[in-house]
């Protein structure tokens, strides 16, 4: 019986998934690369690639000078214990609700029966001497089992809503990557679709001929534990990146000088200037004059020098 613990500890061990360390999601105008360190247990380890993956975009690189021996991508749905998993999950959803449905069918019953308690007139007879009592005791029995149907279907729409979220996650990813290395940590990549940056700037107007476009990247919901990074230029073009934390931050400042000073007592409503970058991305843009909102239009970028406010 001393062996016991020990064998189910090594047990635990050889079942777990691969360690999952930092991860690093770079950020493109088309999309996104996602990078990180996972730990091989006994030189194998297992990833779940998301439904967006690029085909062919999987890079692998052993730690430490190790080699990679093996790959193989296999679609989810082959994935024998992702579909156990998801089978098992499905089948305890399925009774659940089933068990919320008999629960509402309780509910109707006990309601009806406390209506009809409440409606009835309290009839004295040999067999029931005391009917208010009885009445009493009638309608108290009923009221506590609709309580209980309450509490029911309660726990049981909690139940449901967690077996749900696991059901997503176990769905999650078109692809599992098996990898075999030499060592016990790799380093994956691969790029992702419809996850990007947007780019969004800002005219800000010091109210005289002097202001400043400031670059704003719109960042997508963060992922938790996650770091971000945001590169100026395509997936293709590969431009160096940047580390940015927040939803909403600047990548870069240009001063811009106005071409005609504003005249009247009104702000303008388009504007030309000078000393745009030529390498700015297009995107939508917003104009602020003393520091109040103007609106909102579409920028041209690269070394475009008008912009107009949408009517």
């Amino acid at each position: 019986m001393r062996w016991m613990p020990l064998c189910c500890g090594l047990l635990l061990i050889l079942a777990a998934p691969a360690a999952a360390g930092q991860k690093t999601i770079t950020l493109y105008l088309d999309g996104a690369r996602v990078e990180q360190e996972l730990a091989a247990q006994k030189g194998y380890l297992e990833c779940p690639l998301p439904q967006s993956y690029t085909p062919g975009s999987l890079r692998v690189k052993p730690l430490a000078g190790a080699s990679v021996l093996r790959v193989e991508l296999v679609p989810a749905e082959a994935d024998r214990r992702r579909a156990q998993e998801i089978s098992r999950l499905e089948e305890r959803i399925s009774e659940l609700q089933d068990r919320l449905q008999a629960l509402s069918r309780q509910e109707e019953i006990f309601s009806a029966a406390v209506k009809l308690q409440s409606g009835k007139a309290p009839r004295k007879s040999k067999a029931n001497p005391d009917p208010v009592s009885s009445l009493a005791r009638g309608t108290e029995f009923a009221l506590a089992q609709l309580e209980s149907v309450y509490r029911g279907k309660r726990r049981c729409r909690k139940s449901l809503e967690t077996l749900e979220q696991e059901l997503a996650r176990a769905r999650k990813g078109a692809v599992v990557a098996r990898v075999w290395l030499s060592s016990d940590k790799a380093r994956l990549s691969y790029t992702v679709g419809g996850t990007r940056w947007v780019p969004s700037y800002a005219f800000r107007w010091a109210g005289d001929a002097t202001g400043e476009l400031v670059l704003h990247a719109k960042l997508p919901p963060a992922e938790k534990g996650a770091l971000y990074a945001v590169s100026p230029g395509t997936l293709a073009q590969g431009q160096p990146s940047r580390s940015v934390r927040g939803e909403f931050p600047v990548l870069s400042r240009n001063a811009l000088t106005l071409s005609g000073t504003a005249t009247g007592p009104n702000p303008p409503v388009s504007f030309a200037f000078a000393g745009t970058a030529g390498d700015l991305p297009p995107g939508e843009a917003a104009a602020y004059w003393r520091g109040e909102y103007l609106g909102s239009g579409r920028f041209a970028g690269g070394g475009a020098g008008e912009f107009s406010l949408i009517p």
